[in-house]
């Protein structure tokens, strides 16, 4: 996702593109509703004046579930394909 400014909207860049190229659409999926929530999320907080590492420090604790889901995705992903190949 890149992001030219603070006020802009996330968007998919062609470096980012080329290294999803391999990874599932489930996993991209969640990435990205990821990114449009909390660049949403960072853009409010700042608005209401909160202090910029509180809101960083916010917007990575959320960060880490989505980390967390993508985990579970692909690690459910690896057990299906290994019980295929028994």
């Amino acid at each position: 996702m890149k992001l030219r400014g603070p006020t802009d909207k996330p968007a998919v860049g062609t470096s980012l593109r080329k290294r999803q190229e391999h990874v599932s659409e489930e996993v991209k999926e969640i990435a990205w509703k990821a990114q449009q929530r909390l660049h949403q999320r960072y853009k409010k907080l700042l608005a209401n004046g909160k202090n910029k590492g509180v809101v960083v420090t916010a917007i990575g604790r959320e960060l880490l579930g989505f980390i967390w889901a993508i985990g579970i995705k692909v690690e459910a992903a690896q057990k299906e394909s290994l019980q295929r190949a028994a």
